[in-house]
Formats: C-alpha cells, sequence, structure tokens
C-alpha cells in the first residue's frame, strides 16, 4: 500500500468559507487539504458577493463594517496578486426609498449613525431608467466580489498545489481517529484535525446535528437590460447588480419552506414585479438559479472545535455575508487554532450543540 499522505489540517467544502479558510492557513505555513463535492448549484457558486454598508428597512450599519471591509479587501487584494486576477470591487450603491418611513429612518439616522457613509447626489440616476419620486441615498463603503470567479481561481491554485480532491466525503463511515490524527482511509490521507466548512450539508453531519440551522432558499435571476448604464449596485427591496455589458443580476428572494435548488415561477414573478416597481426599462431573463443559505439560528456565524472530540472542527453560518465576514472570521479562527485568541461566547461552536 502506498505510504499515507499527511496534512495539517483538511478542510470540507471550497466555498467561501473553505476557501478564506484554505488561504489563510495556507499562508501561515500549514499544509491544507481541500475537499469538495463540486456541485454545480451551491450559495456561494450563485451569491452576488454584495457587501453592503447599510441594509434593512431600519438602515443598519452592517456588523463591524468598520473591521471587516479594510481586512476583506486587503485579503482579496493579496489573492489578486497570487491568481493574477481582478475579482474584487469597491464601489458604491444606490438606496432607493419606497415609502415615507424610509424617507423619515433616513433623516433620523443619517446625520447621527452613518454620517460619512452616505450622501445624497443630483442627480441620484438617470430619471429615465429609474423611479425616484421618493428620493434615495448614495452610500459608500460598499463593495463587491465575484464569487465563481474567486471561488474557480482558488481552486486551481489549490490543484496546482496538490491539495484538493474532488469528492463526496460520508462523515459517518469516511473518518477514523488514532493516535491524534484523522484518516481518510478511502483516500489514504490524514492530518492533525478535520474542519467542516460544508454550508447547509452540514444538517445531514451526525457531529453537528443539532447546530440550530434555518435554511433560507435564496433565487437570483440574470437579466438583459439593453440601454441600462447604471454600475453602481442598486437597492429598492430587491438588489440589481451590473454583470457586464447590458447583463444584470437581481434578486433575491427569502423562502424558508422550500429548501431545495429547483428555481421557481412565483419567485421570478416576485423578483420581475419588485423590480419593476423602480425600474423602468423591460428587462429579458437570461438564467434563473436557486440554493438554500446555511442560515444558523441567531444570523452569526459559528466556530469552534468539537468538545468531545477535537480533532473535529466547524466554520460555517456566514449566510448572505459571506464575502465580507470569511477574511477575517478565518484569520481570527485560524488564531483560535493556533491558542492565540478564544472565540466570543456568541459564535462559539461549544455553545451550539
Amino acid at each position: 500500500m502506498p505510504q499515507r499522505t499527511e496534512f495539517d489540517l483538511i478542510l470540507v467544502g471550497q466555498g467561501l468559507a473553505g476557501t478564506a479558510l484554505g488561504w489563510t492557513l495556507q499562508q501561515r505555513g500549514y499544509r491544507v487539504l481541500l475537499i469538495d463535492r463540486c456541485e454545480p448549484t451551491t450559495s456561494s457558486q450563485i451569491a452576488a458577493g454584495l457587501i453592503t454598508p447599510i441594509t434593512g428597512l431600519r438602515l443598519v450599519v452592517s456588523w463591524r463594517l468598520d473591521e471587516f471591509l479594510p481586512f476583506a479587501t486587503d485579503f482579496y487584494r493579496r489573492i489578486e496578486q497570487e491568481t493574477d486576477a481582478r475579482f474584487f470591487e469597491l464601489k458604491p450603491m444606490l438606496r432607493l426609498f419606497s415609502s415615507e418611513q424610509e424617507q423619515e429612518q433616513y433623516r433620523q439616522r443619517s446625520q447621527t449613525h452613518f454620517p460619512k457613509l452616505v450622501s445624497v447626489p443630483q442627480p441620484l440616476a438617470d430619471k429615465s431608467a429609474f423611479e425616484m419620486s421618493q428620493g434615495g441615498f448614495e452610500m459608500t463603503g460598499g463593495g463587491q466580489l465575484d464569487v465563481p470567479t474567486y471561488l474557480r481561481l482558488s481552486r486551481a491554485h489549490f490543484i496546482k498545489q496538490d491539495c484538493f480532491l474532488e469528492a463526496n466525503l460520508d462523515t459517518a463511515n469516511d473518518l477514523e481517529f488514532e493516535s491524534n490524527r484523522v484518516i481518510l482511509p478511502r483516500w489514504n490521507v490524514s492530518a492533525d484535525r478535520i474542519i467542516f466548512c460544508e454550508g447547509i450539508h452540514s444538517q445531514q453531519n451526525p457531529w453537528f446535528k443539532t447546530i440550530p440551522f434555518e435554511g433560507a432558499k435564496g433565487e437570483i435571476l440574470t437579466l438583459k437590460i439593453p440601454g441600462l448604464n447604471e454600475r453602481r449596485v442598486v437597492h429598492r427591496g430587491i438588489w440589481l447588480a451590473h454583470l457586464k455589458g447590458d447583463l444584470y443580476r437581481a434578486g433575491s428572494t427569502y423562502d424558508r419552506e422550500h429548501l431545495d435548488c429547483k428555481p421557481t415561477l412565483a419567485a421570478r414573478e416576485e423578483i420581475c414585479a419588485r423590480l419593476s416597481e423602480f425600474l423602468k426599462l423591460p428587462v429579458e431573463v437570461i438564467d434563473h438559479r436557486a440554493a438554500v443559505r446555511p442560515v444558523i439560528r441567531g444570523r452569526l456565524p459559528i466556530m469552534g472545535l468539537h468538545p468531545q472530540q477535537p480533532q473535529i472542527g466547524f466554520f460555517n453560518g456566514f449566510a448572505s455575508k459571506g464575502s465580507l465576514q470569511t477574511p477575517w472570521m478565518a484569520n481570527h479562527f485560524a488564531d483560535i487554532l493556533e491558542g492565540k485568541a478564544t472565540p466570543d461566547k456568541s459564535l462559539d461552536l461549544v455553545h451550539k450543540l
């Protein structure tokens, strides 16, 4: 039998979480193996990659934006250099009001909660393209990650480093433990630890069956909109983001009942109807995709080592905030693995099992 291939860590899942953790650990000198099912449709694969500074009807600044965004920007710039590509862009975003209530929220909060993040350019946008009778504002401090390109180039890097494996790991039967090593006999590999970054699939992982997942299906359309020249991301109930040329993406829906990856006519009609409330131009639907976000109750990511089996770890639950949060959180988790930090109680796996 050939000699077993040994790694420091095995990461299961090469979505936004696993990819950020893989790069971070590699940059610290660890030998890492990434294992992924290579499914064509996952929440990371269809993610719009939006980093929106001010969100929701209550106009709340994104959690720890001033800490996470500079870190994420530096992180993505380093990987762009490594892969000789561009896939991350800092860009302003436009928020159009849909009600007097939103206008009032903005009046009350703009000067006290986020004065440096907002402005009101004149004109707000092209009035022949957008319905803007209620007004709105422009946000700085936003960005967009081209998630499919980032994941694809990262995978190519890991393959080149001979540390990527396409496989469907059977957690119940494929893991063996021996003298402080985790062994995957089917592939003749071992590591000090195995970290699960597998998104919604962790619902079926027997080690994490008590984690309170609240999966949410999201659907996104790719649209052809001839004549539209808006390059900012536009928010008004849903978002509209430029892709390339006259192609745009719009979304997303939030369905907690039907947790599958099947696009639905109802979601398509919902997105198009909400879009027509503020976009005056005709659209043609080019593509329609759906996936399930790995939302965990409490809406915060969870990380840590299993209290009964510390060779097993968990790094998951970023939902729609993965592009912003995973770089900083991956660095923080690496510190935890090295004994340099302890997870905040709200993020600690131990408190969710």
